[in-house]
């Protein structure tokens, strides 16, 4: 008997790199959802969302910091710097990964003390820092995710996963409707369990449950380096 075609995330080139990369878009989900529930009504890591959250905040709309957004858009692109930074002296993309997710859960882990040892006040100069300290690490994330490249996955943006598998039903591959459909279910999820989890056990539970994804991506980012990777370049 013939077995039926394999469904994948990717051309085997990436090999492992989807399932990580869709580890760091849950990340984006639980973060997000912190940073909009507790931290200001701001996205740290959707920056189409706080360029229009910065709209808002510019038109004098109630419940939104011009001075928040203002900050948490620089972090953000001082964390892409980073990244870039890390892009030019690291060309092995598994490398690449692991050395950002290593970055990000010590920026994270710091958010995480500031919040246990102060709890959040939209538009304290603490919380806006913390928020910062979290756009930074979303930061390299988005920067590295651009540089491993694989198609439709860049960890915190849907939208044209979404507008691919609307408008190229037609002639798709199912391994393109299987990872622009994980990347959006990956999202989603990690907004739903990261409003939970603030909703019932606070920001510093949430940002818990993000230092354990990105402990576990950077640990299966590291063996399988040491084992021989099963993506190219």
């Amino acid at each position: 008997m013939t077995a039926g075609p394999r469904w994948r995330l990717a051309e085997p080139r990436h090999g492992s790199l989807p399932v990580l990369l869709l580890a760091l878009t849950l990340v984006t989900g639980v973060i997000d959802a912190i940073s909009l529930l507790t931290l200001g009504r701001v996205f740290v890591a959707n920056m189409t969302g706080n360029v229009v959250v910065t709209g808002f905040a510019i038109a004098g709309v109630p419940e939104f910091s011009l001075v928040t957004s203002l900050v948490v858009l620089a972090a953000f692109l001082l964390g892409a710097a980073a990244g870039g930074y890390l892009i030019q002296r690291i060309e092995q993309r598994g490398t690449l990964l692991r050395t950002a997710a290593l970055i990000e859960w010590v920026l994270l882990a710091v958010c995480l003390v500031m919040v246990l040892v102060r709890a959040p006040v939209v538009g304290s100069p603490w919380t806006v820092t913390t928020a910062a300290l979290a756009a930074v690490a979303m930061g390299v994330q988005n920067a590295v995710a651009r540089r491993i490249a694989v198609p439709d996955l860049n960890t915190s943006v849907v939208s044209m996963s979404m507008t691919g598998l609307a408008a190229d039903y037609t002639h798709s591959t199912r391994d393109a409707v299987l990872r622009r459909a994980a990347a959006v279910l990956s999202l989603l999820v990690g907004a739903v369990v990261g409003a939970v989890i603030v909703g019932t056990a606070g920001a510093a539970a949430a940002f818990g449950l993000i230092l354990l994804l990105l402990a576990g991506v950077a640990a299966a980012a590291h063996t399988l380096l040491r084992r021989g990777p099963d993506w190219e370049g």
